[in-house]
């Protein structure tokens, strides 16, 4: 190759380079999409932005929840706990709630792999002492199982008894996990 056919390479890769790079700035970059990311709050039905407010409280083990509608004065409070697997997930979850007429009943849900009907067993104390529940809805996330609060379930959160839970999911069959009552009593009285 001769010097002025590497000159003539070298002024057409420059030409190359220059039409490219002049392409390259005609054409507007897009500028970046923003928006208002909503709240994490689902204003209930019935409510309006504004006249609805959710109040977390942290503490040992648990979390009380109340949502008040400012409008009506009602408020209505949850306690509740996750236990979660190391990817995070939710493994069983329980929460303490009213009935329309007051009456306490601990909500609890599992993976919906387990299906209607499986069951939920809580084994507390040394005996130990046996509750059993049955799963009786799921949706895409959960299955849900509902108990009352009796004397049983009382003594041991008054005692702050550590509680085993135990239920199977087909696919990949028993799973056990401790759910501590400590810190449930502590929660209770703040609501009195």
């Amino acid at each position: 190759m001769t010097l002025t056919s590497k000159r003539r390479l070298a002024c057409l890769a420059w030409v190359v380079w220059l039409v490219t790079a002049a392409s390259a700035g005609a054409q507007p970059a897009s500028p970046p999409v923003y928006a208002v990311k909503p709240s994490d709050v689902v204003v209930p039905e019935g409510e309006t932005l504004g006249e609805f407010r959710r109040m977390i409280q942290p503490f040992k083990n648990w979390t009380l929840i109340c949502d008040e509608s400012l409008r009506s004065k009602r408020r209505v409070c949850n306690v509740t706990q996750s236990i979660v697997n190391s990817q995070g997930a939710v493994a069983f979850n329980w929460s303490l709630i009213a009935t329309a007429d007051g009456k306490p009943l601990m909500a609890m849900r599992i993976p919906a792999a387990a299906g209607v009907g499986a069951q939920i067993e809580l084994a507390m104390g040394d005996s130990p002492d046996r509750i059993v529940a049955q799963t009786d809805r799921c949706d895409t996330n959960f299955c849900f199982a509902t108990i009352a609060i009796g004397n049983v379930l009382r003594r041991h959160i008054r005692a702050a008894t550590p509680c085993l839970v135990s239920y199977q999911l087909p696919q990949t069959g028993p799973v056990m996990l401790e759910a501590p009552l400590d810190g449930l009593s502590g929660v209770l009285a703040k609501l009195k």
